[in-house]
């Protein structure tokens, strides 16, 4: 079995043994540390007031370096979001911290605050779990490392899929820890309680005195059981309000206070003791009144001894649990109410019960011990049994607790720690496991060849295409049907040695054991395909469905064996390019797969790399007024200057960014510095109309909670002529969230910035839709600019575009104008603004100031030119037409 399971197993039962929280926690920490060979464990608990975390007292870690490091964690606090702790309980994720990345942007303060010690521990990584239950952060636990290891992330991994379910222990052995504490606070109430008690039936009969009042009036129980409680014990002047409290039948939900009242109590001598009473009226679950419980104190004596303080003690009537107690010899001398009702059988002295087993040996052990714990399962009911010694009385009491529900959950917890919810299948967990085991397997033993080993298997992983669809479509509950389904037809494909897996959403993965070689996953692979030329049937609908599917052996093309890591890389590699294809079926891992990813991967890591060395620059491409032939404005357009690949444009880098999030610093990068350039151009270049400068907006900006903090932030700061921010947007972003965009718009609206939609044709809008929103301009799209001729032939789509745009008071700009022959049509059409290669392409802010400083006569010459040509072309055909 895997340490992951060892831990699991051994860390679950083993929290809800420990008395108390900071136990569980002090367990924890050691047992994670012990396993990952982690140096320094901690724990931070939410205050109250959940306005910060404090430090635990459980920690783990060498005492004999770590002290001075220990006492400084101790002091501090942290807020949300602050520090590794507070980021982690604000976000509810685990993080990992590797210093030993060279791609690191933004180093963690963490760190810092580490070397900042007496005793610098050089920790090179550390994470944070946050323990959780329903949402709610419990504990945060901390760990660091002096050495990084590959494997760090997987064990957070590990350690966070267990995470809710130490949550739900830790909880529960809170609720234990709370309600142990109450039945010892009621025990010890009830020994330091020096009084009487009695309990009288409905009618006013004597149910049971105890010992102490027995002694005190006289009396034996056998006399005293039976009798009239008030004629035979209370004072003449006293009887009357005793009786009525007796016979007041209250309902359970009217019930009030206990009664407190004195009255005289008559001995079998005839002497008068004055006793002060509290009474309380006890009731069956039915709602019929029980008895009435009264405890009484002697006013002319407070002292009990020790003995009859555990007497009363011994006899909690009003406790919800079972309460036994059994001589030394193992007979059954009392039963509170609670176990006369669910345990009757032990009042039968001669018949053995399963409560009471082994009890003989247990004696021997409880007269050495103070108390002892043991389970004990009677039909389908478990109870925790918790057994005192009472020296005094020489007595074992046992208390009983009900813990069925709990014994539930942790079977539940390891179900759900090793199986998917929703379709019962393994999750990655247990296949990660049961991967791993298999790798072992298949490791050559001493003596044979390690290049080639004599035990096989597969990975093959699948994904449903279009499950997206079928999920925002048709609903959750279907697409949950769906998986549901696809798991079993997975199932039905394999024998019972292979493991089939959900790994998350609609991936899913098979491993195939014991195999001679691929040909068998492939048979596999066919199965799974046939299997899905039957339609999935949804509330009547029929719903066909596709999968990619990805293979990988555990050896590669050199015999080499791989690590199940590997493997399950391999697989997933195999399954993208078989998703690539753009057809339904499996691709085979090959190592020539992995180049393609690992450029991507590189190319990842030296756009990190970018940011940091600044080797972004912005470049510039003029707007021009094709009726003045002047420069209106600019586009602000990225690109990367890469010291080895050199210039790279951004359909290379712009996907990865997205697909990153790094678009997001980009896109605020190139807004500032557009707009710093701007103002710097206004100031040289002064105009009635200033220049104006058009921005891209991404997609993944516009989304950003601080999207108008950040560009009111920005407009400050450069201090650029009202009205000349352009942000473009693409249609798709007005479109997906119409509800959101709008006040947005709205908002930018109000500070004056122009919104231009880009590419405009491209996507599924249409004007009448974008009519709802307050746009100001429209580029059409390259693609429907390229198709206008030399007489204007087919400009039927552009035509149509700025007839509607004009009608809604919107500007059209042109984008991708090559050729002259362009532009007189563009001018008939009436489109004012036009951008592309036949003014300029792109340039740098100095190549821009050219333009602005001399290059736009040039471009006025060149219009004229191509115009003039245009206008003779026409008069001519028109001089033809008149002939004919």
């Amino acid at each position: 079995m895997s340490e992951q399971f060892r831990l699991l197993q051994s860390l679950i039962p083993a929290i809800a043994k420990v008395p108390d929280l900071h136990s569980a926690l002090d367990l924890v920490l050691h047992r994670v540390c012990e396993v990952t060979h982690w140096d320094y464990g901690e724990a931070w608990l939410p205050t109250p007031n959940s306005h910060s975390l404090t430090c635990s007292q459980a920690w783990s870690g060498d005492p004999s370096k770590l002290q001075s490091f220990r006492h400084i964690r101790e002091t501090l606090t942290f807020s949300p979001n602050i520090g590794l702790p507070g980021r982690v309980w604000r976000s509810k994720q685990p993080e990992w911290i590797d210093q030993t990345k060279p791609n690191r942007i933004d180093p963690d303060a963490e760190f810092t605050l580490l070397s900042a010690t007496d005793q610098p521990q050089e920790f090179q990584a550390g994470g944070a779990i946050p323990i959780l239950l329903d949402d709610r952060v419990l504990t945060v636990l901390t760990f660091f490392t002096r050495h990084s290891h590959p494997g760090d992330r997987q064990w957070m991994e590990w350690v966070s899929a267990i995470a809710m379910q130490l949550g739900l222990v830790m909880e529960r052995q809170q609720l234990t820890e709370q309600l142990h504490q109450q039945q010892e606070f009621n025990q010890n109430l009830v020994e330091t309680h020096g009084g009487f008690f009695v309990a009288i039936d409905p009618q006013g009969k004597t149910r049971m005195m105890n010992p102490r009042l027995l002694e005190t009036l006289g009396y034996t129980l056998d006399e005293v059981r039976g009798t009239d409680f008030v004629t035979k014990f209370i004072r003449d002047v006293d009887r009357k309000p005793f009786a009525k409290l007796i016979k007041t039948r209250e309902e359970k939900s009217e019930l009030k206070s206990p009664t407190v009242h004195q009255t005289g109590v008559l001995t079998k001598e005839g002497q008068e003791l004055w006793v002060e009473w509290r009474s309380q009226q006890v009731f069956k679950k039915s709602g019929e009144l029980d008895f009435l419980f009264a405890i009484g104190r002697d006013q002319n004596e407070h002292c009990l001894t020790h003995q009859e303080t555990a007497r009363l003690a011994s006899f909690p009537l009003l406790t919800p649990n079972p309460i036994v107690e059994i001589d030394l010899a193992g007979r059954v001398r009392y039963l509170n109410p609670e176990a006369m009702r669910l345990l009757p059988e032990l009042l039968d002295s001669e018949a053995e019960h399963p409560f009471l087993a082994e009890m003989p040996s247990m004696i021997r052990l409880m007269q050495q011990q103070s108390s002892l714990r043991r389970e004990v399962k009677i039909g389908e009911i478990v109870y925790e049994q918790v057994l005192h010694y009472v020296p005094e009385i020489e007595c074992i009491r046992i208390y009983a607790l009900d813990i069925t529900d709990r014994k539930r959950a942790e079977e539940l917890l390891l179900f759900n720690a090793f199986y998917d919810r929703l379709t019962g299948l393994a999750n990655r967990a247990l296949f990660m496991d049961r991967l791993q085991q298999a790798g072992r397997r298949a490791q050559p033993s001493q003596g044979e060849n390690r290049d080639s080993p004599s035990y096989r298997f597969a990975v093959v992983l699948l994904n449903l295409n279009r499950f997206k669809v079928v999920n925002e479509s048709l609903g959750n509950h279907l697409g949950d049907q769906v998986l549901q389904e696809f798991g079993q037809r997975l199932q039905n494909c394999l024998r019972p040695t292979d493991t089939v897996a959900r790994l998350g959403g609609d991936e899913f993965a098979i491993l195939l054991e014991g195999i001679q070689g691929v040909c068998d996953a492939i048979q596999v692979a066919d199965a799974i395909e046939q299997t899905l030329t039957l339609p999935f049937n949804l509330e009547g609908r029929d719903v066909f469905m596709t999968t990619s599917i990805g293979i990988a052996l555990n050896t590669n093309r050199d015999r080499q064996v791989l690590s199940a890591e590997n493997i399950l890389r391999n697989a997933n590699t195999a399954m993208h390019r078989a998703r690539s294809q753009g057809k339904p079926g499996y691709a085979i891992f090959d190592n020539q797969m992995l180049s393609p990813t690992v450029d991507r991967l590189q190319l990842e890591t030296d756009m990190r790399r970018a940011i940091e060395r600044q080797e972004f620059q912005v470049h510039y491409q003029p707007i021009v007024s094709l009726l003045t032939h002047q420069i209106t404005g600019f586009e602000a357009l990225l690109r990367w200057q890469h010291p080895q690949r050199g210039l790279v444009f951004p359909a290379e880098f712009i996907p990865i960014a997205e697909e990153t999030g790094l678009i997001i610093p980009m896109g605020w990068w190139i807004l500032r510095e557009a707009c710093r350039q701007l103002s710097i151009w206004q100031q040289q270049f002064q105009s009635p109309q200033p220049l104006t400068m058009n921005v891209n907006l991404s997609c993944k900006q516009f989304t950003q909670p601080d999207l108008l903090a950040q560009i009111d932030q920005i407009l400050e700061e450069t201090n650029i002529a009202v009205g000349s921010l352009k942000l473009e947007i693409t249609e798709s972003v007005v479109i997906d969230n119409p509800e959101l965009v709008k006040d947005l718009l709205l908002e930018l609206k109000k500070r004056q910035i122009h919104l231009c939609i880009d590419d405009f044709g491209t996507g599924y809008s249409s004007l009448s839709r974008l009519h709802n929103f307050p746009i100001s301009t429209l580029k059409i799209d390259r693609s429907f600019i390229s198709r206008i001729g030399a007489l204007g032939e087919n400009s039927e789509i552009v035509q149509a575009i700025i007839t509607l745009a004009r009608t809604m008071s919107m500007d059209v700009v042109a984008e991708g104008i090559e050729l002259l022959e362009q532009v007189s049509p563009l001018v008939a059409l009436q489109c004012h603004y036009g951008q592309g290669f036949l003014f300029s392409k792109p340039v740098d802010s100095d190549g821009a100031i050219k333009l602005l400083r001399g290059k736009s006569v040039q471009l006025e010459r060149q219009i004229s030119r191509s115009v003039s040509v245009k206008n003779e072309v026409k008069n001519s055909v028109s001089i033809e037409n008149d002939i004919r």
